[in-house]
């Protein structure tokens, strides 16, 4: 006759045994690829980035924007697609006002192709001055 603690052990081992076949038996289809990621900076700028297709590029590129200057994307960057822009204030300078940070660019690279990718920074009203800074990467997405 199976005792009392042998009749709440054995259900909950057999549960166990059960989520962990399923787990085992998920296959590789059902998860997407992580997306390898490729980080550029200002160091970057005027050089040749080889990618594969599925890869997210990142160009982080200082910037205060309470100065009135912002870094944009200039011409069409395809195969890359801009995906989102982030600014993350610096902090060294404890949250002070018109402090200056990091501007973040996300761009995929879902095709193959090549690209020259070119950013600007400048003041969004002085369209007929040259920008102040200039960051360029020539891209062959493979």
């Amino acid at each position: 006759m199976p005792t009392r603690s042998s009749l709440v052990v054995v259900p909950l081992l057999v549960i166990v045994w059960c989520a962990s076949a399923a787990a085992l038996q998920t296959s590789d289809a059902s998860h997407p690829k992580a997306v390898t990621s490729v980080v550029l900076t200002e160091r970057d700028s005027g050089t040749d980035i080889d990618l594969t297709a599925n890869t997210l590029l990142i160009v982080k590129l200082n910037s205060n924007p309470s100065t009135g200057y912002s870094w944009t994307v200039t011409g069409d960057p395809s195969p890359l697609k801009l995906q989102k822009t982030s600014f993350r204030k610096s902090t060294n300078k404890s949250g002070a006002v018109g402090a200056s940070g990091t501007a973040t660019f996300q761009l995929s690279a879902s095709s193959s192709g090549i690209a020259t990718l070119t950013l600007v920074y400048r003041r969004s009203w002085e369209y007929n001055m040259p920008p102040m800074k200039t960051f360029t990467v020539r891209v062959n997405v493979r």
